[in-house]
């Protein structure tokens, strides 16, 4: 199962995250960088395994503002990345400013959310992105009894 790359400085957002994809039932797994480079590192990391055969993450997570290198910095230099491509890209950042967020949009961000991060604004991520994701189905004693079927836990797969 493909994972998802999750590029946070801050332990109190990227908890956040994690949370809410946990209530969410991604069951994907997430790996945490905490900087810039380490998050470039590793996509370059991923990118000569997919030159083998083994798949780069389904998804980016990535705050701007990190040290070391920035998010802009990250998704300029992964654009165009030839085992890089098939990647969702979505910024999580504080900045609230249209001109940075036309930015990410134009170094090839797929999405753009403001945090702090909402359940809801993720599940309609979600949904506009099918494909990506991996739902863990909840076991029968989750659900009570007469419980429909979750409308967020499909079939489909990364």
């Amino acid at each position: 199962m493909k994972e998802i790359l999750l590029v946070e400085d801050l332990d109190s957002d990227a908890a956040l995250v994690m949370r809410a994809l946990k209530r969410l039932r991604i069951a994907n797994p997430v790996r945490h960088v905490r900087d810039g480079l380490e998050a470039l590192t590793f996509l370059r990391d991923a990118e000569k395994a997919a030159a083998q055969g083994t798949p780069p993450p389904a998804v980016l997570l990535l705050d701007l503002k990190l040290p070391g290198m920035t998010g802009f910095e990250i998704l300029e230099r992964i654009r165009g990345r030839p085992g890089l491509e098939g990647i969702l890209r979505i910024v999580l950042s504080q900045i609230d400013d249209a001109r940075r967020i036309r930015r990410a949009y134009d170094l090839g961000a797929d999405s753009y959310l403001v945090k702090p991060v909402r359940e809801d604004d993720l599940l309609e991520l979600i949904a506009a992105f099918p494909g990506y994701w991996k739902f863990r189905v909840p076991a029968a004693a989750d659900k009570p009894d007469g419980a429909a079927p979750d409308p967020v836990a499909s079939d489909r797969a990364v």
